[in-house]
């Protein structure tokens, strides 16, 4: 898969968003902090492939903000 977005979210919050990307049949992997991809202490990252636009705007709209460019 390659990687091109990625949502920040809290460790509390990651069952809720891997039920709703489950149930609208999206796929994705979650990434935890790294080297390569810093994120804030307690966060984990929902990382996508190129998605169609309009399970982007599926996605945008669950997360309520735009995705994070994934680093290369």
């Amino acid at each position: 898969m390659k990687k091109t977005i990625y949502f920040s979210v809290p460790w509390s919050s990651a069952k809720y968003y891997r039920d709703a990307l489950d149930a609208l049949q999206i796929t994705y992997t979650v990434e935890s902090p790294s080297e390569f991809l810093p994120l804030a202490e307690g966060h984990l990252a929902f990382v996508f492939a190129h998605i169609p636009i309009r399970l982007y705007v599926k996605v945008r709209m669950l997360f309520g903000k735009d995705g994070l460019r994934y680093p290369l």
